[in-house]
């Protein structure tokens, strides 16, 4: 201490480290949540695929839905469509019946997966309050007050078991789903099945959030919150880091690694680290593809154990994620540098979009076929909006969480008619007017 009673700066430093270990009640060290392991695989228990399109009865309606990545404009887009969905009603068995009530599977990415999750565990409240709980905000902003300016969060961060990913995490926890964990959304009586998707960066490979998945891991999907499987899906590399799950392969009666289906030289992974679904499919489609090539859900997806066989199938993706490197043929320059750096990351991703799509395409053409069935395969993307003088610059949105509020309403009016306007879905409407 210096003459007069006077604090130096190792002194001052201590003083804000005792005012914020008050606050963090005592300088415990905060812990993420990285799962719990199950002793047993409990089928049909769980949150799985087949148990809830089981649970939905009979029905000679097919139709899934892939909510794309691309930050808030995903998000903006997706609560657009899922809008226009409960705004258009059809006749089914004499009585009227919207639209997204009929949605059996939503497979969601990143921004999309926001207002898919707050749909699946809260139902219509999703048009109540979203808007204001998510859309209008800048999410950016709001994190970084959180943790790069508050005194608090740098203490929680110097945690060797706490990060930036799971402040992210927190973040939705705390703004939107409020402690709410997959055994909730067993709960949820007619609701569609959801399948939130992230990218496990060891093997760079899709990973999502079902109870199936999580037996690979020996892990208890039930007990898992939803806001880390949502920031696991949309959060992204380096600016934020992953969220980690533990692989309890070895803890229960049959599990086997997650590595075994994955060509890995690793026999074992004790952590799995999960970012942006978007790295490994922006689409949302690989999940479907995933779900007709398995025994028991490509049964329920048919209906097969039901009275009712499918004799329509109904596929609509709504994709925020614009191939910026198919536009680079336009112009006779070369792109600049920083260009080019850019496009670096979006040409695997672009590419992959578009293989996801033809192979879906193609499986779901196949399935009508052998089924009988009649196809509406329905595309909803953000780059067909360039050829629209009233929404053209919506295009070049940025794909981060922070959108302008009249951009978000914009974009939110050009999703809604992106829909309604559509020549397949306007097929699919008339098709349920046909006596």
């Amino acid at each position: 201490m210096r003459a007069g009673g006077r604090l130096g700066g190792s002194g001052c430093l201590v003083v804000w480290l005792l005012a914020g270990c008050a606050l963090l009640s005592g300088c415990a060290a905060p812990r993420a949540y990285l799962g719990e392991p199950i002793t047993a695989t409990r089928e049909p228990q769980g949150y799985r695929m087949a148990t809830v399109l089981r649970a939905r009865g009979d029905d000679d309606l097919l139709f899934l839905l892939s909510l794309s990545g691309g930050g808030m404009r995903a998000s903006t887009m997706a609560y657009g469509v899922l809008e226009q969905l409960a705004a258009d009603s059809v006749d089914r068995d004499g009585h009227r019946s919207r639209l997204l009530d009929e949605v059996d599977v939503i497979s969601a990415v990143s921004g999309g997966a926001v207002p898919a999750a707050y749909y699946v565990l809260y139902g219509d409240r999703l048009f109540e309050d979203f808007t204001e709980r998510f859309l209008v905000r800048d999410i950016t902003a709001t994190l970084s007050r959180r943790i790069l300016w508050n005194p608090s969060g740098w203490l929680r961060l110097g945690s060797r078991e706490y990060s930036r990913g799971d402040a992210y995490a927190e973040f939705f926890d705390r703004e939107l789903f409020h402690g709410a964990t997959f055994a909730d959304l067993d709960t949820r009586g007619n609701r569609p099945f959801l399948i939130i998707n992230s990218t496990e960066v060891g093997l760079a490979a899709r990973f999502e959030f079902t109870q199936d998945n999580f037996d690979g891991i020996c892990g208890d999907l039930s007990r898992f919150p939803i806001a880390r499987a949502v920031a696991a899906s949309s959060l992204v590399p380096a600016l934020l880091t992953p969220i980690t799950v533990r692989n309890y392969a070895s803890a229960c009666d049959h599990g086997e690694s997650i590595t075994s289906t994955a060509k890995s030289a690793n026999a074992w992974l004790p952590w799995l680290h999960l970012v942006d679904g978007a790295l490994s499919d922006n689409l949302g489609a690989r999940a479907m593809l995933d779900a007709l090539a398995d025994g028991d859900d490509h049964m329920q997806l048919r209906h097969a154990s039901t009275s009712k066989p499918v004799r329509r199938i109904v596929y609509l993706s709504v994709n925020a994620g614009d191939a910026k490197s198919m536009w680079v043929g336009q112009h006779r320059q070369s792109p600049p540098a920083l260009q080019m750096l850019r496009l670096m990351g979006t040409v695997p991703v672009d590419r992959y979009t578009a293989e996801s799509k033809l192979r879906l395409r193609a499986a779901l053409e196949a399935e009508a076929r052998e089924l009988h069935a009649e196809l509406h395969y329905i595309e909803i993307e953000i780059d067909s909006l360039r050829a629209e003088p009233e929404f053209a610059a919506l295009v070049e949105l940025p794909t981060s969480f922070d959108l302008q509020p009249d951009a978000m309403r914009a974009l939110h009016r050009a999703s809604r008619r992106l829909l309604a306007q559509s020549p397949e879905y306007q097929r699919l409407l008339e098709a349920f007017r046909e006596p």
